[in-house]
C-alpha cells in the first residue's frame, strides 16, 4: 500500500512487526481543521456554530451519541488488482478505543480505485462525553483480497436445485425445527 500525506499527520504504521493491522492516527490540529471536521448528533445535523463548541486546543469533544468525520489527510493506492480479484482497505475499531472510550468506526470500506482523501467516521456509543486527542491512535485498517465476480440472476427452480442447505425459511430461527 502506498500513501500520500495531504497535510500534517503521523504516517500509518504497524503496532508490531507481525501485526496484521495498520494503525491510523488523528491528524495534528490546525486552524483549518475546524472547517473540515463534521459532527452530528441523534436526530439533527450540526450547524457551523456547533462545530466551534466541540473542537478544543488539545482534543475533539464528542458528546453522547454524536458522530464525527475526522479527515485522514491521507490518500492511498492499494496493491494492483487482477482479472479475478482486487484489494480493499477496511477500517476497524482499535480495541482499547472501542472498549475504554466506546468509540466505534462506522463507514469502513475503501475500494481499490478510490483515490481521494478518506475520513474516519466515529460514533460515541456511550452516555458520557469522550475526548479524542490530536495524534492519538483512533482506528486500524487491513488490506483484504476480494474475489471479483458478477451477480447472476437465476430462476426459482434453479435456486432450489442449487441450494443444498438444511436451513429453513424462518430468517433468524432458520435452524429451528418444528
Amino acid at each position: 500500500m502506498k500513501f500520500l500525506k495531504i497535510r500534517d499527520v503521523k504516517s500509518p504504521e504497524r503496532g508490531t512487526k507481525l501485526s496484521s493491522w495498520i494503525d491510523f492516527f488523528v491528524p495534528n490540529r490546525v486552524d483549518s481543521m475546524r472547517e473540515e471536521i463534521t459532527f452530528t448528533a441523534k436526530n439533527y445535523c450540526a450547524q457551523d456554530s456547533m462545530r466551534e463548541d466541540f473542537i478544543e486546543d488539545n482534543c475533539i469533544r464528542l458528546n453522547p451519541w454524536m458522530w464525527v468525520l475526522i479527515p485522514s489527510w491521507l490518500r492511498v493506492i492499494l496493491p494492483k488488482w487482477w482479472d479475478t480479484y482486487t484489494y480493499e482497505m477496511v477500517l476497524y475499531n482499535k480495541s482499547w478505543i472501542a472498549v475504554k472510550q466506546n468509540l466505534l468506526v462506522w463507514a469502513q470500506v475503501i475500494d481499490n480505485d478510490y483515490r481521494w482523501e478518506f475520513n474516519i467516521h466515529l460514533i460515541n456509543t456511550w452516555n458520557w462525553t469522550v475526548f479524542i486527542e490530536w495524534w492519538q491512535k483512533i482506528a486500524q485498517w487491513i488490506i483484504r483480497r476480494v474475489e471479483l465476480f458478477s451477480p447472476m440472476e437465476i430462476l426459482e427452480w434453479e435456486f432450489n436445485k442449487d441450494s443444498d442447505t438444511e436451513r429453513g425459511e424462518w430468517w433468524f430461527w432458520s435452524t429451528w425445527t418444528k
